[in-house]
């Protein structure tokens, strides 16, 4: 019986409210769903399924009709090539392929469905082995996917009307599908490049466990897996598992066969530049340089996941595997698209980026512990060998001071006297040193840096005309205040001045400076001395360093001075700036922030110098803090 013109005009109708629904979908999935109901409702067929194509397969994903059937075949893989060759024995009906029952290959394939009915005797009755196929193109030419349809209505084979509803209904629906697929494609770039980002944000964060965990739960949303894993193997070690993360949360170990046969599939994706993806058909035709025990290790894995199609990653620097991405979807509902497997390439690539920085980021955590354990060794050998020598110099000093005071005449006495403090020197500078490398907090009151300099010059008055040299200084009549540890600040414009009068030869100068522009506060200290090449600057502030200048070598010195006056320049805020000619002399400038009264100790003494000279470097005097 022929289709009347109402039915037919129904079915175009129909057909035109449905492809408007189609093309205004933004899901593919819908899509196919709309087209193949669309078929079965419309039309009046029984079976409707549409495989869409990848690579060389197409893939089951749609099916209206009879839930049985849908479960029975949904999921289904067939090669291309396999259909083409049933194509070769078909009748073209236009878009359409008709393959009649007594040219269907003689061995089916074992999940291939069959209906159950009786065939008719007429001569346009449909068997059950009948096969009537719609390829999918776009309006290109490309070849989209394939629909089969079953059951046509009446169990009879289509006439040329009926057919040429149907031509119709299948053009139309591989140009909606290949809409979709691009509408698919686009949100799928979208959405992997939100992934990408979020992958990359999770790699900020300091732990890398966190990192991971971060990590999994936007690749999988970014995906919608069922399941994802990462693994990461420990330096040089493939195959085992260091670290981990999963989503959902998954704290289940796997043995170290199942990692070894992961990272090997890991490695193949590597090497071949994209996922390898395992169905459940395909794990049992599996290769990918596997062995038979190493095989049966995936097809269990498979099992464990049933419908699941499994996509492994690298997760790579370079050519060094540093563990595996490891996701499973159903593989009924969606396949893997090309630009999925794209990004997942990425999150690889930057996921081994996350790890190497975690690892060399521990690595020099560890060496700065290290470090930080041998100068906390280094500073107390110091402090010990320091202590150990105090206690007989002080001895010695003693003694020499009686030989002294019984007045033998002994010309000896006076040199062990000389070399006996300066011993004592060298032992207090180790001390000071010492005791400032483990300081880390100072005294906050306030200093007039005018009255220590003042200081400076009467301490080293003495030093200076016995080596004939002339010390000036510049300051302004308003105190310079500062913020700090009158003793330690003091030490350092001492050291400044000492160096200064200790390196000039006969008739040279000594210049001290005290000013301030507001915000930094500056002592100052110029002299016309030795000077210090730029070689020996480079290490001017280093523990024990000794000038490479023969002249300056032969006057007696520790080398600690300046690297204990840097550092408590430093501990205030402040820093010591050099500029220096050898030959020429040197320029020394104490730089230090101005006085900031939230930062001082809540007392109402000031602590500042007496006017008259003293033995002492700094002494208090009672007074309002100004």
């Amino acid at each position: 019986m022929q289709l009347t013109d109402s039915p037919r005009a129904e079915g175009i109708r129909r057909l035109y409210e449905l492809m408007l629904r189609v093309n205004s979908s933004t899901d593919l999935s819908e899509v196919l769903d709309e087209i193949a109901r669309g078929v079965v409702e419309v039309l009046g067929y029984g079976i409707a399924a549409i495989a869409r194509l990848e690579g060389e397969t197409f893939v089951m994903t749609t099916v209206a009709g009879p839930e049985e059937v849908r479960e029975q075949i949904i999921g289904r893989r067939t090669p291309v090539a396999s259909i083409f060759n049933e194509f070769a024995q078909a009748d073209e009906w236009g878009v359409l392929r008709f393959v009649p029952h007594d040219r269907m290959p003689d061995a089916l394939e074992e999940s291939a469905w069959v209906p159950d009915f009786e065939p008719g005797s007429g001569p346009d009755s449909w068997h059950p082995l009948d096969a009537l196929y719609a390829p999918l193109y776009s309006a290109t030419g490309q070849l989209l996917g394939n629909m089969s349809v079953d059951l046509p209505p009446g169990n009879r084979i289509p006439n040329r009307e009926e057919r040429e509803l149907l031509e119709m209904f299948v053009v139309q629906a591989g140009l909606a599908m290949y809409n979709a697929q691009q509408r698919e494609r686009l949100g799928d770039q979208v959405r992997m490049g939100e992934m990408l980002r979020s992958v990359s944000s999770a790699g900020q964060l300091a732990e890398l466990d966190l990192s991971l965990r971060e990590a999994a739960q936007a690749i999988a949303k970014g995906l919608g897996t069922e399941h994802m894993w990462i693994r990461c193997f420990p330096s040089g070690d493939v195959g085992q598992v260091e670290q981990s993360a999963a989503y959902p949360p998954d704290d289940r170990e796997s043995s170290r066969e199942l990692v070894q046969v992961k990272s090997l599939l890991a490695q193949r994706a590597q090497e071949v530049g994209r996922p390898v993806v395992i169905n459940h058909a395909d794990a049992y035709d599996l290769d990918q340089g596997l062995n038979d025990l190493q095989r049966e290790v995936v097809r269990e894995l498979v099992r464990d996941n049933p419908g699941g199609s499994l996509m492994f990653a690298p997760v790579a620097v370079g050519r060094e595997l540093l563990g595996y991405v490891l996701l499973v979807r159903d593989a009924a509902t969606r396949s893997w698209t090309a630009e999925e497997q794209e990004a997942v390439m990425e999150v690889g690539r930057t996921l081994g980026r996350v790890v190497l920085n975690a690892r060399l980021y521990e690595r020099e955590r560890h060496l700065v512990g290290e470090l930080q354990e041998l100068d906390r060794y280094k500073g107390e050998l110091i402090a010990t060998i320091s202590h150990e020598l105090k206690t007989p110099l002080t001895s010695i000093i003693g003694h020499i001071e009686l030989l002294e005071d019984l007045d033998t005449g002994i010309g000896s006495v006076e040199a062990i006297s000389r070399n006996a403090e300066r011993l004592n020197r060298l032992v207090q500078n180790l001390l000071n040193y010492s005791q400032i490398q483990d300081k880390r907090e100072t005294v906050r009151l306030p200093v007039d840096l005018c009255k220590l300099a003042e200081s400076s010059l009467d301490l080293m008055t003495m030093q200076a005309e016995q080596g004939r040299v002339k010390m000036s200084l510049d300051m302004p009549d308003e105190p310079v205040l500062v913020t700090a540890d009158p003793d330690e600040l003091g030490k350092v414009i001492d050291n400044l001045v000492s160096n200064a009068v200790k390196y000039s030869r006969a008739e040279g100068t000594v210049h001290l400076e005290v000013g301030t522009d507001g915000k930094h506060a500056w002592v100052l200290c110029e002299d016309t001395g030795l000077g210090i090449s730029a070689a020996d600057q480079v290490h001017l502030f280093s523990a024990f360093h000794r000038s490479s200048n023969p002249e300056a070598l032969s006057i007696p010195g520790t080398g600690l001075g300046l690297a204990i006056s840097r550092r408590i320049a430093q501990m205030h805020g402040g820093e010591i700036i050099v500029a220096s000619e050898l030959g020429v002399g040197s320029t020394f400038r104490l730089r230090l922030p101005v006085r900031d009264a939230s930062s001082e100790v809540p007392i109402d003494s000031m602590v500042a110098l007496e006017d008259e000279p003293t033995d002492e470097i700094a002494v208090r005097r009672i007074g309002r803090a100004g």
